[in-house]
């Protein structure tokens, strides 16, 4: 298929430059690393190569949610498309197997421990694979021993292939020694590495202190209360102008959150990773049924709902790194958008604590890595007077730039400070 009939089934007018440049270098076998703001189309370039090629393509997620959302958009556009999970019915999983073998499929989803199914395995032995890509590959470096082991197995997977297709790995966030860790434990052959910036010009950032001078352990049910009534005014002050998503660290946070905006009169369904009906909650948060999604970090990587507004963290996320992959859910549609981290000193003790604790599972580097990661997230709440876009960014590696003039609470409060004088 040329590339101009793939684009025309895909709905995409034009590819930009960099989504042509690392599709290029797919296309002719070379491994390929993608570092790539959200929002920038990271999907479409796989989705291309599949076509194109016209040969299947395994990409590996991390959540069903992922699966799920970007199955259902290829199969609206007649794209054959399918996900392979412990989930489906057994006789929706012999289908998929089928169409593997007989190499009528062109992209298949799957997570990283279906890749050890020994079903899988044997109808790839004799399938036309054009490539395996790694779709939020930053992952790799956040898993390891005692938690989703199989995500170091994906080198090895590849060795049970008849021929080694290519390799592809794409993410949002990747700071150098992220990337380096990506490259080696999926054995990259000397991969061609695009590097984009992790600015995203339409979300607006800010970060609100919860129950300041409240002891975090002694008054906890305080500060809960507070961060309900702010999530409350946020959405009654943001949510007519599109889909708001709400993130907490656990799942009975999530549980209780929901239970707090019904009463308020909120449209709102919930999502974390053993709740049921997962296909029909996307659905109805998509179609706009509903308009506020409570959730674990289960949601969110990939999942492409253009018209999310707001993203209001309850707590902050284990690392600044982390941060950014979720708050970057908002303003995928290119409009104005806003990401709000709500946070109390607590929380950030509470994080290290989890991190303490599954120390014996990580190495040292990585271990020192996310205790980085956790203590700039903590830095960025923290900051009233800096630029946040430009903290996050040199978080990454990258030229600090300029200010972002009103795109963060502490530009727009300074501008505002500069006029007013």
């Amino acid at each position: 298929m040329t590339k101009e009939a793939a684009l025309a089934q895909l709905g995409i007018p034009t590819l930009r430059a960099a989504q042509n440049e690392i599709l290029s270098q797919l296309i002719v076998g070379h491994d390929s690393l993608a570092i790539l703001a959200t929002g920038s189309g990271k999907s479409a370039i796989y989705q291309m190569l599949a076509l194109v090629q016209e040969r299947l393509i395994i990409i590996v997620e991390p959540y069903l949610a992922l699966e799920i959302d970007q199955v259902r958009q290829l199969r609206e556009k007649g794209i054959p498309a399918a996900m392979l999970n412990s989930l489906l019915p057994e006789e929706a999983r012999r289908t998929v197997l089928a169409q593997i073998r007989d190499g009528s499929l062109r992209l298949l989803y799957v997570t990283p421990e279906m890749l050890q199914n020994n079903k899988l395995q044997e109808a790839l032995l004799t399938a036309n694979i054009g490539g395996l890509m790694i779709d939020e590959a930053h992952c790799i470096v956040k898993q390891g021993p005692g938690f989703r082991e199989d995500y170091l197995r994906i080198a090895d997977f590849v060795k049970t292939l008849r021929e080694r297709p290519v390799i592809g790995a794409f993410t949002a966030t990747a700071t150098r020694s992220t990337e380096k860790q990506i490259i080696n434990r999926l054995n990259m052959d000397d991969p061609f590495i695009y590097r984009g910036s992790v600015t995203r010009e339409n979300i607006r950032l800010s970060a609100i202190e919860i129950g300041h001078g409240l002891t975090g352990r002694k008054n906890a049910a305080v500060i809960e209360q507070r961060k309900r009534e702010e999530i409350c005014r946020l959405l009654k002050r943001k949510s007519p102008k599109g889909n708001c998503v709400i993130y907490c660290n656990t799942v009975k946070r999530v549980k209780q959150l929901k239970r707090c905006l019904k009463k308020e009169g909120f449209p709102v369904e919930s999502f974390y990773g053993a709740c049921k009906n997962k296909e029909e909650r996307l659905r109805r948060f998509a179609s706009g049924e509903v308009r506020i999604m409570v959730a674990t970090n289960a949601f969110g990587l990939g999942v492409n709902i253009p018209n999310v507004r707001l993203v209001i963290h309850h707590s902050p996320s284990i690392g600044l790194d982390e941060y950014v992959q979720e708050a970057g859910r908002a303003g995928r549609n290119g409009k104005q958008a806003e990401a709000v981290l709500l946070w109390h000193p607590y929380d950030f003790t509470i994080n290290q604590g989890l991190l303490e604790k599954a120390k014996m599972d990580l190495t040292g580097r990585e271990r020192k890595d996310r205790l980085d990661a956790l203590e700039a997230l903590k830095r960025y709440a923290q900051d009233k007077e800096r630029c946040r876009w430009r903290i996050i960014r040199k978080f990454f590696g990258e030229k600090k730039g300029d200010r972002c003039e009103d795109q963060c609470d502490n530009c727009y409060h300074a501008e505002n400070k500069i006029g007013n004088l």
